[in-house]
């Protein structure tokens, strides 16, 4: 049996679209956590959890395009 040694081409296009689908199931679990929230008005713990998860997610964006996690919350802050 013969197996395919595998180039970086092939490896980044399967990291690729495991971060696609990463990023999909991110969203479903994002609406489920809304409509948790949304059950519990007062409950700031819900807040929290998108606050951790901006956080990271400002981290993984500053890795990805070699900026500053401040450059990058001044834009978002710019955007709102």
């Amino acid at each position: 049996m013969t197996t395919k040694k595998q180039t970086a081409q092939d490896a980044y296009a399967q990291h690729r679209k495991d971060i696609t689908s990463l990023m999909l199931w991110l969203e479903l679990e994002l609406e489920k956590h809304r409509v948790n929230a949304k059950g519990q008005p007062g409950n700031f713990g819900m807040a929290g959890d998108l606050e951790c998860l901006k956080r990271q997610l400002i981290e993984a964006l500053a890795s990805l395009s070699h900026s500053k996690q401040h450059e990058i919350e001044d834009l978002l802050s710019e955007s709102r």
